[in-house]
């Protein structure tokens, strides 16, 4: 049985960008909700990377660790750091969208 395959740029460079876009909205935006296309795009991003297993990088993983510094995202956290690669980044990803998207659900009820 051979060793999975290995992402290449295009998937890594579209998740740190769709990382990146996330950061920016969430810190400029906290009260706002993430438009639905850019919602569906960051999970369809995710779902490009969540099957390899290749270590993220340094960069990406910063991010991620700081966008679950709060107390109720400790999991994700410990998560990545026992696993920091792509299938990881893509799971806590999408919780950390997933999250938001519910706080502002139950924000506008």
């Amino acid at each position: 049985m051979g060793s999975p395959p290995s992402i290449n740029r295009t998937p890594t460079a579209e998740f740190f960008e769709a990382v990146r876009e996330y950061v920016r909205w969430h810190f400029s935006h906290p009260e706002q909700p993430l438009p639905f296309d850019r919602y569906i795009r960051l999970n369809l991003v995710c779902g490009r990377v969540a099957g390899f297993a290749d270590a993220l990088p340094e960069d990406v993983f910063d991010a991620l660790y700081l966008l679950a510094m709060d107390d109720r995202h400790q999991s994700l956290k410990e998560e990545l750091g026992a696993s920091p690669t792509y299938a990881t980044a893509a799971r806590c990803f999408r919780e950390l969208i997933e999250a938001k998207k519910q706080k502002m659900s139950a924000g506008s009820a």
